[in-house]
């Protein structure tokens, strides 16, 4: 077996959207080792963790006041096979359409699977200042298709909505359909296999919208269903 780390990392100094109301990344050190009152050498850290900066999975409740939040999706959901469209051909500002993912998908069977959409671009480009102004993105015809066969879960390592579109039709269609939606993966061209076993589980928090989440592959699993 081959295990694939897809998350996007949270880290000190982590650059957040350009937004005066989007909060940062921070970590406080609690306690040093030098001043641990009980001579054991501990560290404690806290850390202020807005989960759409990096890795994470967002919930209906996202969207929908009285949809489902994070804690309640289901493990069935999160955890199983899921199909990698390899859309790593596309470049700046390119929508990715039903007709492409039906393309990078082929003849695999979709239904009760996971899909996970790869770019390269959080790879590519994670961290500089226009990373928010030149995704690759999804159009609402690729969520619906995306909803129309069944798939649990989305991921992708591009953005959701196409650059400065406050409608967010994407996220609307999905999460209506209970659809969750893992964003900023990462390290996805580190996959071999059309398919691989996917692990996406957030902190069960209750009451939230998103959370942040340690997302791995595994190749060498069946993945059948």
């Amino acid at each position: 077996m081959k295990f694939v780390d897809l998350t996007q990392a949270f880290y000190a100094g982590l650059k957040p959207y350009d937004a005066d109301w989007y909060p940062r990344f921070r970590i406080e050190t609690v306690m040093r080792p030098e001043d641990d009152p009980n001579g054991t050498t501990r560290t404690f850290t806290k850390h202020e963790i807005f989960p759409h900066n990096a890795t994470h999975i967002e919930s209906a409740l996202h969207f929908f006041p009285s949809g489902q939040a994070i804690a309640e999706v289901p493990l069935e959901t999160l955890v199983g096979p899921a199909m990698v469209a390899d859309l790593s051909h596309k470049g700046d500002l390119e929508p990715i359409t039903a007709e492409d993912l039906e393309r990078a998908v082929g003849d695999l069977e979709c239904a009760g699977k996971r899909i996970l959409i790869r770019t390269d671009y959080v790879d590519r480009c994670w961290g500089r200042d226009d990373f928010w102004e030149k995704p690759p993105y999804l159009t609402p015809s690729a969520a619906r298709w995306i909803v129309d066969r069944k798939i649990l879960l989305m991921g992708l390592d591009c953005l959701t909505e196409r650059p400065g579109d406050r409608n967010s039709p994407v996220h609307i269609e999905l999460l209506r359909a209970d659809i969750p939606i893992v964003e900023y993966l990462r390290n996805m061209g580190s996959l071999s296999s059309r398919e691989v076993f996917l692990v996406a589980l957030p902190l069960r928090i209750e009451g939230v919208e998103a959370s942040a989440a340690r997302v791995i592959a595994v190749e060498g699993l069946d993945c059948g269903g």
